[in-house]
């Protein structure tokens, strides 16, 4: 299985559009984050703790999930790395069968986790124009207005306890 997900970087010049891509296969067991050079490890084991937590009954696969970053955004900044991770776990809940939902193609999502399951995403105003230039639906876990629909992500994690959402104060 595989498939790949929209998100955004933000850097000096505003949002910029970063594309999520993975896979599940048959290989040795475990979680791969690719493209986030020293903070994938970190990020890796924070979308684990998450998932054992809440005893989620993930498949003996290999998972391998990648972000696309160019060279044009420069140094990976831990300010900016951060909104990539509610991203990341929707992509690797999505590539183990647990989201209810049959594709990520098209969708948007952007977010930051803490270990006890709280989703800080960035405020709506700062993704809005990305998303509806790419015509993208945004998945978020607050009650949003967007032009292509909104998957509400209460909604999607309905069969997963404890993940809440809020709205950051800035991004």
């Amino acid at each position: 299985m595989e498939t790949q997900l929209q998100t955004c970087y933000f850097t000096k010049k505003g949002p910029t559009l970063v594309t999520l891509f993975g896979y599940a296969s048959k290989s040795v067991p475990g979680l791969e984050i690719n493209g986030l050079g020293k903070y994938g490890k970190a990020v890796k084991e924070k979308i684990v703790y998450i998932s054992r937590t809440r005893q989620l009954q993930i498949p003996l696969k290999r998972f391998v999930l990648n972000v696309e970053l160019n060279d044009e955004l420069g140094d990976l900044e831990t300010n900016s790395v951060k909104w990539l991770e509610y991203p990341l776990l929707l992509h690797y809940w999505y590539l183990a069968g647990l989201l209810p939902i049959t594709k990520l193609d098209n969708c948007f999502a952007s977010g930051s986790l803490t270990p006890s399951g709280l989703v800080e995403e960035p405020p709506y105003q700062s993704i809005s124009q990305l998303i509806e230039s790419f015509e993208l639906h945004l998945i978020s876990g607050l009650i949003r207005e967007c032009p292509l629909g909104i998957i509400d992500g209460k909604d999607l994690f309905h069969g997963i306890s404890t993940l809440s959402f809020k709205e950051s104060e800035a991004s």
